[in-house]
């Protein structure tokens, strides 16, 4: 049997039945499209490298457990997630190895931090509050609250395209009001977990 010829649709049955060509498939099909995203969006090859092995191994491991539609959503949704999480582990490190090469530094200049941090939620806060009030609600669910788009699609009573129509508006708002501050980007970035 020509696994190329298959459908996704069918290979991922035949993954769910542990049929390693299928996997392969999948992983052929796949690998070169989420490796350039993981690369545009970490600028390391190693990294993207490292994210895509993780999504395809943990596609594999899950493969009897998996409920999967469709699988380039899926493919793409993991890897956004295994960006967020490197972005997130980077900073934590990032942290931790300046506390460590600058403690004298800090010490000296520890007063700007917290004013820094406070100036920022400040800047966030009054970027939320300039939203309309149903934007708000959203994107607090969404980002604060960690509801998915489906569970806050019932809360509001709102369709899921609506619900991503809010959040996306919400994000293009908060780039705008906090364009002053360096950061804009990785900030919303952190704050990104999914708009699909």
């Amino acid at each position: 049997m020509d696994y190329g010829l298959l459908a996704d649709n069918v290979l991922l049955k035949l993954l769910k039945i542990s049929d390693e060509l299928a996997y392969k498939e999948l992983y052929v099909r796949y690998w070169r499209r989420l490796y350039r995203s993981a690369v545009s969006k970490t600028n390391s090859k190693e990294v993207a490298e490292d994210i895509v092995q993780s999504v395809f191994t943990d596609l594999w491991d899950r493969r009897e457990s998996h409920q999967i539609n469709s699988i380039t959503a899926y493919l793409e949704t993991a890897v956004k997630y295994q960006i967020i999480n490197y972005i997130k582990s980077a900073i934590s490190k990032r942290t931790q190895y300046a506390g460590f090469g600058e403690l004298q530094k800090a010490e000296e200049n520890s007063a700007d931090l917290p004013l820094l941090v406070q100036e920022l939620n400040t800047a966030i806060d009054k970027a939320i509050s300039q939203l309309p009030q149903k934007t708000q609600t959203i994107f607090r669910l969404s980002r604060f609250e960690k509801q998915s788009n489906k569970d806050i699609s019932r809360i509001m009573d709102l369709s899921e395209k609506a619900v991503e129509y809010h959040i996306t508006q919400s994000l293009k708002s908060l780039r705008f009001f906090l364009r002053d501050f360096i950061l804009v980007d990785f900030i919303l970035l952190l704050f990104i977990n999914s708009i699909n």
